[in-house]
């Protein structure tokens, strides 16, 4: 497995962000920094030296001990795959400042049948963080758009015939992975990036040039409750520059620690959040649908 994040994700081996498990000074727990600002002299037992990534960095992210991400773009702008950040997003009501409650409509996803009543959802990332017996069919129905969602972007990744993976992030979200059969310019990767949102046609822009949301925003039969990211976000990196960054899989998300992080079996039922079986065999063979 770490031979393999070697070679599918990482583009460039000379720095690795670090994520903190702990806060200190200005920065909290779950933040990240660039392995380039521990001093080696001043701090020569660090766990994180040497700088990049070696083999044991990988293993101690992969193991739980340590948690690494790894910059999207190489010094000359090389990159290695494009993804889809699936997350929660809750609008935020511009006159008070205050979050627009979620929804989700009562009875669908446990039964099927039932009332067609709305439920509001303050607070979704709450709502996706608790295990209260209360928020569980809730929770269901987010899993099960969720994943929806990483089958309609992992689909046509694999129609284009690139090698896919799904991976829950341990915190809030999901991970779409497009994977190029090596380096090549960030730009054109995320040029096919954006021909999979093309091929879909069902994703529209929610700000900027790298947040989309569904097309369907009705509760009952839509995706409110969602956005995705794109990256990469660059076509070049500036002169010392880092770029985008994004945790590698699996391991230990420091800011929700206790939220295991795994590929996902995209050969499960929908409303399952399981983790594949196989995980090198994913990697290996590229297609999440494959049994």
């Amino acid at each position: 497995m770490a031979s393999l994040f070697a070679k599918k994700f990482i583009a460039r081996p000379d720095v690795k962000a670090v994520q903190l498990d702990k806060d200190a000074g200005h920065l909290h727990r779950g933040d990240w920094f660039p392995d380039t600002k521990i001093d080696p002299v001043k701090r020569p037992n660090s766990p994180h030296l040497p700088h990049g990534f070696k083999m044991q960095h990988l293993l101690a992210h992969i193991e739980g001990t340590a948690t690494y991400g790894h910059y999207m773009l190489s010094k000359d702008s090389m990159c290695k795959l494009f993804a889809f950040d699936i997350d929660l997003w809750q609008a935020v009501d511009p006159e008070t400042g205050k979050m627009i409650p979620g929804s989700y409509p009562n009875g669908v996803f446990a039964e099927m049948v039932g009332p067609n009543a709305i439920l509001e959802l303050p607070d979704l990332r709450a709502t996706w963080q608790s295990r209260a017996k209360e928020d569980a069919e809730a929770r269901n129905w987010l899993k099960y758009q969720m994943k929806m969602l990483a089958h309609i972007l992992a689909k046509k990744v694999v129609e284009l015939d690139i090698d896919c993976a799904v991976a829950y992030s341990g915190s809030k979200g999901v991970h779409v992975y497009g994977f190029m059969p090596q380096a090549i310019p960030a730009n054109e990767v995320r040029s096919a990036a954006q021909l999979v949102m093309e091929m879909t046609d069902e994703f529209t822009i929610l700000k900027g040039h790298h947040f989309f949301k569904h097309k369907n925003d009705d509760p009952e039969s839509g995706f409110p409750n969602f956005s995705v990211e794109v990256f990469p976000k660059q076509d070049s990196l500036d002169e010392g520059g880092f770029g985008n960054l994004m945790r590698l899989p699996l391991g230990t998300n420091q800011k929700n620690p206790k939220d295991p992080c795994f590929f996902l079996d995209m050969t499960s039922p929908l409303g399952q959040f399981k983790p594949h079986p196989d995980p090198v065999r994913l990697l290996t063979d590229g297609n999440p649908f494959s049994a």
